[in-house]
């Protein structure tokens, strides 16, 4: 897996129209054209949160609550989907009980060319 630690000043937009209170200073990013939701419950004081945006930090209207399912019957859990052009899914949430780092999703054409990228 090809992942890439950036300031978050570099993906500003992305941040603020997804998780504006994300206060660390760096963020992973990876190009890819799918991604996996896991961890959408809570489970030893971790989870994940998932929020979609356009790469030029603009909200997707469709929002689901993909942890208010039952985790034993959870639809979302495990499930991957394409990522499209010009969208971009951030991963947050906790890590045992603390907010954990940014994992941001981008298709590898959309990647910024100020984020050197070796596929």
């Amino acid at each position: 897996m090809n992942y890439i630690k950036v300031p978050s000043k570099q993906l500003k937009s992305v941040i603020k129209a997804t998780f504006p209170d994300y206060r660390k200073r760096t963020v992973i990013v990876k190009a890819t054209t799918k991604v996996t939701f896991n961890d959408l419950n809570w489970s030893g004081g971790t989870r994940a949160e998932y929020k979609a945006c356009t790469v030029h930090g603009e909200e997707v209207p469709i929002k689901y609550n993909m942890s208010a399912p039952a985790p034993w019957n959870n639809p979302f859990e495990g499930q991957t989907v394409n990522l499209p052009i010009d969208c971009v899914v951030v991963e947050g949430g906790y890590f045992c009980g603390k907010k954990r780092t940014l994992y941001i999703y981008i298709h590898p054409q959309n990647m910024p060319a100020s984020i050197e990228y070796k596929p």
